[in-house]
């Protein structure tokens, strides 16, 4: 999410700019960029996550994310747990663990990619950050790539969708400056966004449907799809931070 200019270090690269990049086993400098960095968890990569470990939302919470609260936004912000050594827990040396199910940032980089509303708030501003690492020796590679070849490489589509879901809620209109939220609404935007077994117990709670105004057919399909789940928590909390639409 693009707060300021300021938040946008490094080369900005045009989705259609080339850039040379590869990665993998070949290179001396393999897994080493898999340590010492505090790598944010969106909701959607917890999502992904609990089904490619096969834990409950509070077990992958517990063991592999910390929490704390962004200095600019006030939004509490899920990272990966590192080890004691600095390491990511999810990494082997044969690479990532979790390779099908790796967190946005881990298939983003070398690139970074922040993103905002327009003016308007139809369609979502997105600008494309050439990360430069130290010691990383993919930037030496013949690879010609460009940030949108990248994409459909990497399988970011489908993150992407779910994290651009979530910006009327990050960059709400009524959200002025940066956000003070009590513990229990810190709760609850854990509780809606990343703790998804619990948020689909509150959700088949009898009277759940009637007390929100929600259609039936809505919590059904919550219920059925992680997904859809996840809407459903954005849009709970829409209202429960800033209100109902006026």
């Amino acid at each position: 999410m693009i707060e300021s200019q300021d938040q946008l270090p490094g080369e900005r690269l045009e989705p259609d700019q080339v850039f040379r990049f590869s990665c993998g086993p070949h290179l001396a400098c393999f897994n080493t960029c898999c340590a010492n960095k505090r790598l944010p968890l969106l909701p959607y990569d917890l999502l992904r996550l609990r089904r490619s470990l096969g834990l409950s939302s509070a077990e992958l919470l517990e063991r592999h994310a910390e929490m704390d609260l962004d200095p600019v936004s006030g939004w509490p912000v899920l990272r990966l747990r590192l080890t004691a050594e600095g390491r990511c827990p999810l990494v082997t040396p044969q690479g990532c663990g979790v390779y099908a199910d790796r967190p946005a940032a881990c298939r983003t980089y070398p690139l970074a990619r922040a993103v905002r509303p327009d003016a308007q708030g139809r369609r979502v501003e997105e600008v494309f950050l050439r990360q430069e690492t130290p010691a990383c020796l993919g930037w030496e590679a013949p690879r010609a790539l460009t940030p949108r070849m990248w994409v459909e490489d990497q399988g970011l589509a489908p993150y992407q969708a779910a994290n651009d879901a979530l910006l009327p809620l990050f960059c709400h209109p009524r959200r002025q400056g940066r956000l003070e939220l009590r513990p229990p609404q810190i709760h609850a935007v854990i509780l809606a966004l990343y703790n998804l077994d619990q948020w689909r117990q509150v959700v088949a709670r009898p009277g759940f449907a009637d007390a929100q105004g929600l259609e039936p057919e809505t919590v059904e399909a919550a219920l059925a799809s992680d997904e859809a789940l996840l809407d459903l928590g954005r849009d709970w909390l829409l209202t429960q931070l800033f209100g109902p639409p006026r």
